[in-house]
């Protein structure tokens, strides 16, 4: 018995070494806020290079992944979740469709080990909090 625990144990290490950019921890303590307003129903997960993924609850806490390697805002196109706990996507660089509002849309993404600020689609200011 102690031998198949500590199997699994390894084997789990292992993987999660491995893709530890597409595998994301849900962070209890992270808050999402759009114009300043907190956004009820938005659950923050980071991975080990803290990307930033917000995942809703409602049409109101929208899907958002901001990844440090392109710091543009976009909406992974294959996200797969156990839900509150942990999330997952296809590839270290996630496949993501951009958010794109306008001609001339800028992000303005902000990246910190704290906090993830960018512009949506909308215009609306977009701050998600770590901690």
């Amino acid at each position: 018995m102690k031998k198949l625990v500590v199997g699994v144990v390894l084997v789990f290490a292992v993987v999660v070494g491995v893709y530890r950019e597409r595998i994301f921890v849900r962070d209890p303590l992270a808050s999402v806020s759009r114009h300043g307003a907190e956004v009820h129903g938005a659950h923050g997960y980071i991975n080990f290079l803290n990307d930033v993924l917000v995942e809703g609850d409602d049409a109101e806490a929208s899907r958002y992944l901001v990844q440090r390697w392109n710091k543009s805002p976009g909406v992974p196109a294959v996200l797969t979740c156990i839900h509150w706990m942990v999330c997952w996507t296809d590839a270290d660089h996630a496949t993501m469709t951009p958010v794109v509002g306008r001609v001339g849309y800028d992000a303005q993404v902000v990246m910190t080990d704290k906090q993830v600020s960018f512009v949506d689609a909308a215009g609306a200011a977009v701050t998600i909090s770590l901690r």
